[in-house]
């Protein structure tokens, strides 16, 4: 057989083989501009079902009534879509600057989109802990989100937010915090968190409000990204016949390239 289609064959052998082995996989980023059924959103209405996860499992969003990082029917509240855009009196969040409710400020239009989610009555004075609940076999590794409009001043008080991973007995496995909201900085803007590099075991994620705020404290949520690591896997048959003829075409194509 010649060099050149020698090479060539080695080549097809090694992507295919490449095809076989596992590497990290995301599940996509969670918009909130389609609902779990595939739809599009209906401003001011509850986000009632878990998103399916590719490769098996669901996530569910809710707001945690009692405390206890498990969703309960009835008792929990749910998150709602609220569509971007000063449209109607209840909304997720406020931008002072433009005085107009749930609108971006210049430059982030697009990364808002046209939904996200928000509690039911948009403000309140007390707000449960918002629970991100998996019911998945995958192990995550990474997962990132945004909260939107962290502000606030000395008179009615500050906004920020504890950000937990937690395992399924609710131990948090890591934990960071929001900017403190004081001032404007984040004023009709989004503040993303991110982990990397999770232990085995994560199971929920958990945000927290811990400003100083007791009257008009609300969420705006938006553009979760998980990503999970790709099941471990034994090589078929078929992939270890293609490791050991790669192998042993690319020791002969280079014994040929010598001579």
């Amino acid at each position: 057989m010649p060099a050149e289609t020698r090479l060539a064959f080695v080549s097809g052998a090694v992507a295919a083989l490449a095809l076989l082995l596992p590497s990290a996989a995301g599940a996509g980023v969670i918009t909130f501009e389609v609902t779990p059924a595939g739809t599009t959103p209906v401003d001011n209405t509850p986000l009632d079902a878990p998103y399916l996860i590719d490769g098996g499992g669901t996530v569910r969003f809710f707001f945690d009534a009692n405390g206890n990082n498990v969703f309960d029917a009835g008792i929990d509240a749910l998150p709602f879509f609220e569509a971007a855009g000063d449209s109607d009196p209840i909304s997720g969040f406020a931008n002072h600057r433009l005085r107009r409710r749930d609108t971006a400020d210049p430059g982030f239009e697009s990364q808002l989109g046209g939904y996200f989610l928000r509690p039911e009555t948009g403000t309140s004075d007390f707000l449960p802990p918002f629970v991100v609940d998996y019911d998945t076999p995958r192990t995550i590794r990474s997962l990132s989100g945004e909260i939107w409009d962290i502000d606030g001043n000395l008179r009615l008080g500050t906004e920020q937010w504890v950000v937990d991973v937690l395992d399924g007995s609710g131990a948090v496995l890591a934990s960071t915090l929001s900017p403190l909201g004081l001032g404007g900085a984040l004023d009709g803007a989004p503040w993303t968190f991110a982990f990397t590099g999770l232990p085995d075991g994560v199971d929920k994620l958990r945000l927290t409000f811990v400003g100083t705020k007791r009257d008009g404290i609300g969420l705006a949520f938006n553009n979760y990204n998980p990503t999970f690591a790709a099941p471990a896997a034994v090589p078929e048959p078929m992939s270890l016949t293609l490791l050991t003829f790669g192998g042993v075409s690319l020791v002969a194509a280079r014994r040929l390239r010598r001579s």
